[in-house]
């Protein structure tokens, strides 16, 4: 063999073995899990005791649930405005009369005539519950029984409107939180996960309950207005502001007199 056919086989194995190395450098680069290209992170799978859909995590929290609450509340926020205001009134008021008991029996049966009842007496005290409604009624019924001592009578309404709807979408909230873990429990396949779900469960129910017995008490009080009336003997009342033009007659008293 020639030199110069030598020379020319031994450069054609040089070019040879560079284009196989660039092309295996190529290959390794397109997707031989070489340094060149990162693999993406597999997805996450469920345990095979874990509802499906669910990763490892544990299950919703009560912070979940109390953003929820701050989200619902002021996107109601502008629904207010056209909720019926819920005020709940209340009244107190001190009465002159010559007959305290019989007094007492005639406002009972008064406000029973309106639909309300009796809530409580103590001595000269009685409270009574009235249908909202009705209390502006109740102060001309109490001056035919005697006198009112207007110094000592206060009227309190108090509107528990953003109260009373918040407490609405707190519920609501907790509702939905109820279903989704009653939906996790008939998924739940291990005995623990169950058992975490059930005192969850146990928890938000009770919750449930405390909120709808605070929504039964404020739609009570909105529905019925409490009047506080306090009996005093008539002669223990201030001392009126005019004279008799008889002073023997002015002594005697004339609430004695017209008894």
């Amino acid at each position: 063999m020639s030199r110069y056919r030598l020379v020319s086989c031994l450069g054609l194995a040089v070019l040879l073995a560079q284009a196989g190395c660039a092309a295996g450098k190529a290959y390794s680069r397109a997707g031989g899990g070489g340094d060149m290209m990162m693999a993406e992170p597999a997805a996450a799978t469920a345990p095979a005791d874990l509802p499906a859909g669910q990763s490892g995590e544990a299950a919703p929290v009560e912070e979940d649930v109390a953003s929820q609450v701050a989200r619902a509340t002021s996107e109601g926020a502008a629904d207010e405005a056209g909720t019926p205001r819920k005020v709940v009134y209340n009244g107190w008021f001190t009465v002159d009369v010559y007959e305290i008991r019989k007094a007492q029996e005639k406002l009972v049966a008064l406000v029973e005539g309106m639909g309300g009842y009796m809530q409580e007496t103590r001595g000269n005290l009685v409270v009574v519950r009235v249908p909202a409604e009705k209390f502006d009624a109740i102060e001309p019924e109490l001056r035919k029984l005697g006198r009112v001592d207007d110094s000592q009578t206060r009227i309190q309404a108090t509107d528990i409107t953003a109260r009373f709807v918040d407490t609405e979408l707190r519920l609501k909230t907790k509702k939905k939180y109820l279903d989704t873990l009653t939906a996790m429990l008939e998924q739940a396949g291990a005995l623990k996960d169950k058992l975490e779900v059930q005192k969850e469960i146990a928890r938000v129910v009770e919750e449930i309950e405390a909120l709808e017995g605070q929504l039964r008490l404020m739609r009570k009080q909105v529905a019925l207005a409490t009047v506080t009336v306090t009996f005093r003997p008539a002669h223990s009342g201030p001392r009126r502001t005019f004279r008799l033009p008889w002073g023997w007659l002015d002594t005697l008293g004339i609430e004695n007199l017209i008894r």
